[in-house]
C-alpha cells in the first residue's frame, strides 16, 4: 500500500469550512495505530521502553561517582548530591512541557529530540572542569531527557486497546521503573573498574542515547493519529498543490495563548480539580522519593556497614529489579484472568477500578518489605534476608506504579499525557528532594530507623487505593462535572 493508503480526502460541503478533509477510512483503517499488526505494536512499545530506560538510568548513574566528584573538586556531599537532584529538577519542568505538547505535535519527534539534546548536554558533566558546568549540564540533561518518560503513556494509549493496554503498560513500565535502579548498578561496575573514572558514567549514556536516537529517526513510526493525518495532509497538499486540504483535527492555527491554556495550563487544572489524580500522584511521589533515598541507603548498609567493595555494594539493588519483573508477570496474569472479564459494566463502559486490586496488594507489600529490611539491616544478620526484603519492596513499588499509571490513563484517556505529565512532575519533586536529606537522616538515625520511619508513612498511605476501590466511581462522577481547558 502507498504512503497515503487508508486516508480519505472528502469534500465537506460546509459553507465557510475547509473544502477537503483528510480522515481515516473508518475505525478499521490499517493506518490507525490501534489496527497495526501485533509485531509492529511490540516494536513500538519496546523502543519506547528502551528510550525510557536510557533516560531513567541517566537520572541516578551520576550518584555512584559522587565520592570521587567530591575529592576532585573539594566540595561538600550536599553539592555532589545536586548532580542527581538537579537532573530531577529538570524532570519537573520537562514533564510539564513534553507530555502536553506531544498531544499537539505528536510523539516521535518530541521524544527523539529530547533524548538527543539531553545526550548533548551530558557532554558538560563528561568534560566539565568545574562543578558549575557539571551541575548545569545535569539540569538540562534532565529537562530534555524526560521526554520519552513523559510521552510513553500516550504512545501505549495510541497503540493498544483497553483490554491489552494493561499488558503493554506492564512491560514498558517494568523498564521505566527499573531504570533508576539500574543506574547505580551500572555505575558501580564503572566505578569499580581501575581503567575508568566517574566521567564514564556520562559517556556511556551519551553513546547509547545518541546511537538509539539515530536509529529511531529512520525506524520508529509516529503513533499519534492526529500527527499521522497531518503528515498525510501535508503530502497531499504538496502533490496536488491544493492548500485547502486539512485534517479533521485541524481547528485553525492555535495562538500562543491557546497553546499555553490547553497544553500547559491543563496539567495544573487536572492536579487541582481531580482528587483521583491528586491522591495517586502524592502516593506515587512519596514512593518515588523513597526509591531515590534507597540509592544512598544501600551503599551505606552493604558497603559502609558490611564492608562490601564498590562494585558489590550496589548489587543488592538487583533484588528490587527482580521484584519489579515479578510484579510485571503478576500484572499480566491479573490482566488475563481478572481484568479482561471484569473491566466493563453492564452498559459496556470501562470500569477503571478493576485495575486497583494489585495496587492494594502492592500498597501492603511495600511497608512489610521495608519493616523486614529495617529489622535485618544489622551487619550481624546474614545479607540474604535484607536482599529478600528488597525483592518484596521492589514488587510492591512496581504494583503501585503500574496500576496507578493504568488507572490514571483509564480515567483521563483523552488527556493522558497531561495527567501523566503533572504526575511525573510531582514525582520528580520528591525524587529531587529526598536525596538532599537522605545522607543526614541515615547518618543521624541509621539505616534501620530511617527505613522504619519511611515504612510507617507507607502504612498511612495504604487506604488511598482502597478508598478508590469503593468510591472511585462517585469521585469520577463528581470530577466529570468540571470542564477542562479547551
Amino acid at each position: 500500500m502507498g504512503p497515503l493508503s487508508g486516508a480519505i480526502c472528502r469534500e465537506t460541503g460546509e459553507e465557510g469550512g475547509h473544502p477537503f478533509l483528510v480522515d481515516f477510512d473508518g475505525s478499521d483503517d490499517p493506518d490507525l495505530p490501534l489496527n497495526w499488526s501485533f509485531p509492529r505494536k511490540i516494536w513500538v512499545t519496546s523502543v519506547v521502553a528502551v528510550l525510557n530506560l536510557i533516560g531513567t538510568v541517566a537520572s541516578s548513574i551520576f550518584g555512584t561517582g559522587s565520592q570521587v566528584f567530591i575529592q576532585e573538586f573539594d566540595i561538600s556531599h550536599e553539592v555532589a548530591v545536586l548532580g542527581t537532584t538537579l537532573f530531577l529538577v529538570g524532570y519537573i519542568f520537562g514533564f510539564i512541557v513534553f507530555g502536553p505538547l506531544s498531544e499537539r505535535f505528536g510523539r516521535k519527534w518530541p521524544m527523539l529530540l529530547g533524548i538527543t539534546i539531553s545526550s548533548l548536554f551530558d557532554i558538560m558533566p563528561a568534560l566539565g572542569q568545574n562543578p558549575a558546568t557539571i551541575l548545569i549540564g545535569r539540569f538540562f540533561g534532565g529537562l530534555f531527557g524526560v521526554a520519552p518518560v513523559a510521552v510513553f503513556g500516550g504512545v501505549i494509549s495510541d497503540c493498544w486497546s483497553t483490554a491489552h493496554r494493561g499488558i503493554a503498560m506492564a512491560l514498558a513500565v517494568s523498564l521505566v521503573f527499573s531504570g533508576p535502579t539500574f543506574g547505580p548498578i551500572f555505575g558501580g561496575f564503572i566505578m569499580g573498574s581501575s581503567s575508568l573514572d566517574w566521567r564514564w558514567n556520562m559517556w556511556v549514556i551519551i553513546i547509547v542515547g545518541l546511537s538509539a536516537c539515530a536509529l529511531c529517526v529512520f525506524l520508529y513510526p509516529e503513533t499519534y493519529p492526529a500527527a499521522i493525518l497531518r503528515a498525510k495532509a501535508r503530502t497531499l497538499r504538496r502533490k496536488t498543490g491544493n492548500p485547502d486540504i486539512k485534517t479533521v483535527y485541524d481547528k485553525g492555527t492555535l495562538s500562543l495563548n491557546e497553546v499555553m491554556r490547553v497544553y500547559l495550563v491543563r496539567p495544573f487544572w487536572l492536579i487541582t480539580t481531580q482528587p483521583i489524580l491528586t491522591l495517586l500522584t502524592l502516593y506515587q511521589s512519596f514512593i518515588y522519593g523513597v526509591l531515590f533515598l534507597f540509592y544512598q541507603a544501600y551503599p551505606i548498609s552493604f558497603g559502609t556497614d558490611r564492608g562490601w567493595s564498590m562494585t558489590l555494594r550496589y548489587l543488592p539493588l538487583v533484588s528490587i529489579i527482580c521484584g519489579v519483573f515479578a510484579g510485571a508477570i503478576g500484572i499480566i496474569v491479573h490482566n488475563q484472568l481478572y481484568f479482561r472479564h471484569h473491566c466493563h459494566g453492564p452498559d459496556g463502559s470501562l470500569i477503571p477500578e478493576a485495575r486497583l486490586p494489585p495496587m492494594i496488594v502492592g500498597g501492603v507489600m511495600v511497608p512489610v518489605g521495608m519493616f523486614w529490611f529495617a529489622g535485618t539491616a544489622s551487619p550481624n544478620i546474614p545479607w540474604p534476608s535484607p536482599v529478600c526484603a528488597s525483592f518484596l519492596i521492589g514488587c510492591g513499588m512496581y504494583l503501585l506504579f503500574i496500576q496507578g499509571f493504568n488507572y490514571i490513563v483509564d480515567n483521563y484517556t483523552s488527556m493522558a499525557n497531561s495527567a501523566m505529565g503533572v504526575n511525573g512532575s510531582m514525582r520528580s519533586v520528591f525524587g529531587a528532594v529526598f536525596p538532599l536529606f537522605a545522607n543526614q537522616m541515615i547518618t543521624a538515625l541509621g539505616v534501620a530507623r530511617t527505613t522504619y520511619i519511611l515504612g510507617a508513612f507507607s502504612v498511612a498511605l495504604i487506604p488511598v487505593p482502597v478508598c478508590f476501590w469503593y468510591w472511585g466511581h462517585r469521585i469520577r462522577a463528581w470530577s466529570s462535572t468540571k470542564t477542562a481547558p479547551q
